[in-house]
């Protein structure tokens, strides 16, 4: 599985700089504000990251985890 990572808002494919009423647009920044599982922080933009169960988690997270298991 490939991790994913979401444009910053303004950049080519990102969302509008300013709040809009794009769906796309509210998607990414609802996925870019979701808190890590592993972490509790913000997956934010430009990092890489994966949906596990459910739930988006930070890539470096969740490989430090799987490290942790070998």
């Amino acid at each position: 599985m490939a991790a994913g990572r979401l444009p910053f808002p303004g950049t080519e494919f990102g969302p509008c700089v300013e709040e809009c009423k794009h769906l796309d647009c509210a998607e990414t920044r609802r996925m870019a504000t979701s808190v890590c599982h592993y972490c509790q922080t913000e997956i934010g933009y430009d990092k890489r990251f994966y949906l596990e169960d459910g739930q988006f988690v930070h890539a470096a997270c969740l490989e430090e985890a799987v490290e942790k298991l070998r």
